[in-house]
């Protein structure tokens, strides 16, 4: 969200010619405890919001500044969550409203085109997620979406959502066969990704390592531990799990830090929890929690999975 609370409440107040101690008045407060909101040294109570959204005649949404293209986000995550048809039908209907507007406003121009444009890709993005977690029946449509946006855009998550895909209707065997042909004509981050990507879902962790360690063209393309080669490094990690290897998985702990991409280390740290947890070595998978828990919230804003990844991450 591009504000925070505090600095909302402060441009909302200005635009309406509002004083500190008005909006004090109306909520039973003292004028410091607003002043206080503005600086960023605290923040309302949650009851007090909705009033705060009445008395400025707006949203709760645009009260923090929250996007429609978020909304539907949070809808997708909490189902994610809650599994059940009731989520499922809202973030679904969420996703198919706001592609119709987004078409709409492309159609009359009404905004940049470029900025509707990534932003249906972000919206196809989120509807494809939302199917895959569906039966195989929804796989089935999602992965009629995922080739026809891979035709059009070549988008990389869609690429990456399609071999997925394949992979869950039984044509693992085709995709990985594409996959390696594609690495071995055109080597590069996109091909090696998706070929390592086939190759963990299909469980052959085995040949990543493999690849890793005797293939020069792949140590080239991983070569430095940097943020565009850490999502190899990761995947090399998360074969080296697959095969519950703890010393090649303590192996790739510093070439992954070195990456210096946090989304990345939360995921190494956690899959090495795991392996620690499973094998018994408790003390090594203490150690970890806190530097999982200090990541965390620097990963991952949605209240509803980070409260979810904080008991899985207490009961390891």
């Amino acid at each position: 969200m591009e504000q925070r609370i505090g600095e909302k409440i402060t441009s909302l107040r200005k635009a309406k010619n509002i004083t500190q101690a008005q909006l004090a008045e109306y909520l039973h407060l003292v004028p410091q405890t607003v002043s206080k909101w503005e600086a960023g040294n605290g923040t309302p109570d949650i009851s007090l919001l909705p009033r705060i959204a009445d008395f400025f005649g707006i949203s709760l949404d645009d009260l923090f500044g929250r996007s429609p293209l978020e909304h539907a986000k949070d809808l997708v995550l909490r189902y994610s969550v809650l599994r059940d048809d009731h989520c499922f039908q809202e973030a679904l209907s969420c996703l198919q409203s706001r592609l119709q507007a987004v078409d709409t406003a492309l159609k009359l121009e009404m905004r940049d085109p470029e900025e509707l444009a990534r932003e249906k890709i972000e919206l196809e993005a989120y509807k494809v997620h939302l199917l895959l977690q569906q039966s195989w029946e929804s796989a089935g449509r999602a992965l009629e979406i995922a080739e026809e946006v891979v035709r059009r855009t070549g988008d990389m998550r869609f690429r990456q959502q399609r071999v997925q895909l394949k992979i869950e209707l039984g044509q693992g065997r085709d995709i990985l066969r594409e996959c390696e042909a594609e690495f071995r004509a055109e080597p590069c981050p996109d091909t090696l990704s998706l070929y390592f990507e086939a190759l963990l879902l299909l469980g052959r962790g085995g040949t990543v390592l493999e690849l890793q360690e005797t293939d020069l063209t792949v140590r080239k393309l991983m070569t430095p531990p940097c943020a565009d080669t850490a999502p190899f490094w990761l995947q090399c990690a998360m074969a080296a799990a697959e095969r519950e290897d703890v010393e090649a998985m303590e192996a790739y702990e510093e070439p992954v830090c070195q990456c210096r991409v946090r989304e990345t280390e939360y995921q190494f740290l956690w899959q090495l929890a795991k392996l620690y947890s499973g094998k018994g070595m408790r003390e090594k998978c203490e150690a970890l929690k806190p530097r999982l828990l200090a990541l965390l919230p620097q990963v991952n804003e949605n209240p509803y999975s980070v409260a979810g990844q904080r008991q899985a991450i207490d009961a390891l």
